[in-house]
């Protein structure tokens, strides 16, 4: 094996080892996925133009298997932002509030992420059954098109799961005494969730 492959390869080794390539994949992964899905579609969207402009036919199945992916893109892209609180917030009242408030108003914001989401979720899971049951595909495919309805149950967990990531964050951040204030900014923030109560919070500002 050359020198650069074993540099390489005992990198990727050390990053795992540091907790580096997990650590990025809990804060990235549905950013990851959501990437690989557009560059898919962007893909496949340009074949088909080549395709029409070339020999003047189109896929019969490009425009669902596009519009599928979309929705996958959507969830995904949900959950990405739940994870980095980089959805839209109202911050003008709350960062004239008090801690105390301010985690009142979280849970709030909590309860409805539950409530309005997992109900999505409660309610895709029979109509997932109801698709798979009826065994339709993607006209000129043998893709099941459950696959596609598959990404609601996937991303509503997903996003479920984000909140409460962030309920764990916030709580102890509060207890400790840090500011949990949000902020108007919706940029991705590169941010790890704390593990202990007493570890000091060393990316910055969590909301």
């Amino acid at each position: 094996m050359p020198n650069s492959n074993v540099t390489v390869v005992e990198t990727l080794r050390k990053r795992v080892a540091d907790g580096e390539v997990t650590t990025s994949l809990e804060r990235y992964f549905e950013g990851y996925l959501a990437m690989v899905l557009l560059a898919i579609v962007a893909l496949l969207v340009f074949v088909d133009v080549v395709n029409r402009t070339v020999r003047g036919t189109q896929f019969v199945w490009g425009l669902e298997v596009v519009e599928g992916l979309f929705i996958w893109i959507t969830w995904l892209s949900a959950a990405f932002a739940v994870r980095h609180s980089s959805h839209l917030r109202f911050t003008l009242l709350r960062q004239r509030w008090s801690a105390r408030r301010n985690y009142v108003m979280y849970w709030v914001e909590w309860v409805l992420w539950f409530v309005v989401v997992g109900t999505i979720f409660w309610h895709s899971i029979p109509e997932l059954e109801r698709h798979a049951e009826a065994g339709r595909i993607v006209v000129g495919t043998s893709i099941p098109d459950t696959l596609f309805y598959l990404a609601v149950p996937v991303g509503t967990a997903l996003i479920l799961l984000r909140v409460g990531q962030e309920i764990l964050h916030v709580t102890r951040r509060y207890r400790r005494g840090d500011t949990i204030e949000p902020t108007a900014s919706i940029e991705i923030e590169d941010r790890a969730y704390d593990t202990t109560d007493d570890v000091d919070d060393t990316d910055g500002e969590s909301q």
